[in-house]
C-alpha cells in the first residue's frame, strides 16, 4: 500500500521522537526513502492470511499412552 510522502515523514518523525533520537535534516532526507520501503515490506508481512498460510507442522503435547 503506497503511503503519502507527508504521512511517512510524519510517522518517521514520531517514531524518532518516541525513541528520543535527533535526526539531522540531511540524514532524514537519506533515510526517508528507505523507511518508505520498510513500511511496504511490513505491510506484506502483516497482510491477510488464509488457512493455507498456516504452518505445516503442528505439535500436540499429549501424555505418553494417552489416546
Amino acid at each position: 500500500m503506497p503511503y503519502a510522502p507527508e504521512a511517512l515523514a510524519a510517522e518517521f518523525d514520531m517514531f524518532m521522537t518516541r525513541a528520543g533520537l535527533t535526526v539531522s535534516a540531511e540524514r532524514r532526507a537519506q533515510v526517508l526513502p528507505a523507511y518508505a520501503e520498510l513500511r511496504e515490506q511490513v505491510d506484506l508481512l502483516r497482510g491477510p492470511r488464509t488457512a493455507a498460510a498456516e504452518p505445516s507442522n503442528v505439535f500436540r503435547l499429549t501424555k505418553l499412552g494417552a489416546a
